[in-house]
């Protein structure tokens, strides 16, 4: 049924692809990869997506520098397993909006990347939906209130123009879902960046009101990022602050905190360098032992992912990677895991249209 409902939301787009403004994009990935997961501690190996997705975008031209913008985005999976969120196949799953360009920037509606995810100069990965080992361990790795690295839904936000190598995002995710009587959680994010001779940095803020069962409390991530990109060599560092509030009952550290604030620290390397066609990349990155209501838990984690790129043509990539995963035992405890590593390697093919 919901193959059915994308092909006739494809069917209905069409009379937009015919005109001149559209574009139809999209990048397949598929894989072959071996996991091992802690919280089983069992191996298992077949063949799996690598967040495939197709998209629709355009703009037309409204004079005076004004130009109306619009996009339609949708993951999919590849190996036909299908899942949830963007590998679910319901249409527009991914960065959707309509919006307006000048020389202002650009203000969008929509479905939208948060600052956070734009914030990511040390994830350069490919990984199979079932692991994702390979990515840094600031992308959603709280026990407790985990948020941030996606999308805001209901969403506006707005895109300053490059100025002399500065740029901003400020955006607002209204929360329309509330239930009757609950306080709204909706969210907002700023971003700043700069850019000059192959050198980057940026700093990112994003929050969350009304989060957990008390409500009144709001949740933030600080992130800081920079490095440089130029002469085949790619060099990048996160650090990440988070504050979040959540139920930490039957978590193993003996509290009976149902909206308890979490405090944690995380930080990330990456490194990579082009050699022709082929691309060797290295990240390690650690999840410090938090703070549940002000006292350090044991719940640490370290990742390490190495990979070799090889681009076969300008739209093809073949590729393979390590990634592991260690965790305290407190963290074992926690999330009722049998092992303490979790570890996956993979063969993967990329082909963008």
């Amino acid at each position: 049924m919901k193959k059915l409902k994308l092909v006739a939301a494809l069917l209905a787009a069409a009379p937009l692809l015919s005109h001149a403004d559209a574009t139809i994009y999209g990048s397949i990935r598929t894989g072959m990869d071996w996991f091992k997961d802690a919280h089983t501690n069992q191996s298992s190996m077949g063949v799996d997506d690598y967040s495939s997705r197709i998209g629709f975008k355009g703009n037309e031209d409204l004079g005076s520098g004004l130009k109306a913008i619009w996009q339609v985005e949708n993951g999919f999976d590849s190996s036909g397993k299908g899942g949830t969120g963007s590998a679910s196949g319901t249409f527009a799953n991914r960065t959707t909006f309509v919006g307006l360009q000048g020389d202002f920037g650009k203000v969008r509606l929509g479905y939208l990347d948060d600052v956070t995810s734009e914030t990511e100069a040390t994830d350069i990965w490919y990984d199979a939906r079932r692991s994702g080992l390979a990515f840094p361990l600031y992308e959603g790795n709280d026990l407790i209130g985990a948020f941030g690295d996606g999308r805001f839904k209901n969403s506006i936000r707005y895109d300053t123009p490059d100025l002399a190598g500065f740029s901003g995002i400020l955006q607002y995710g209204f929360d329309e879902t509330a239930p009757a009587g609950q306080p709204k959680a909706g969210q907002w994010g700023a971003r700043l960046a700069y850019t000059y001779s192959g050198f980057f940095g940026a700093y990112a803020y994003q929050a969350k009101f009304n989060q957990g069962s008390n409500h009144g409390q709001t949740a933030s991530i600080n992130r800081i990022e920079g490095g440089y990109d130029a002469n085949n060599l790619y060099l990048a560092a996160t650090y990440n602050w988070n504050k979040s509030f959540g139920d930490a009952t039957g978590l193993g550290i003996g509290s009976t905190d149902t909206a308890a604030e979490l405090k944690s620290q995380t930080w990330a390397v990456t490194a990579a360098y082009d050699i022709g066609a082929f691309k060797p990349k290295l990240t390690y990155s650690q999840y410090k032992s938090p703070k549940v209501d002000g006292q350090e838990v044991d719940w640490g984690r370290k990742q390490v992912a190495v990979g070799l790129d090889y681009s076969l043509s300008k739209r093809t990539l073949l590729g393979v990677q390590y990634a592991q995963i260690k965790n305290d035992h407190g963290y074992q405890v926690a999330n009722g895991d049998k092992g303490d590593k979790s570890s996956s390697a993979g063969v993967y093919l990329k082909h963008n249209f």
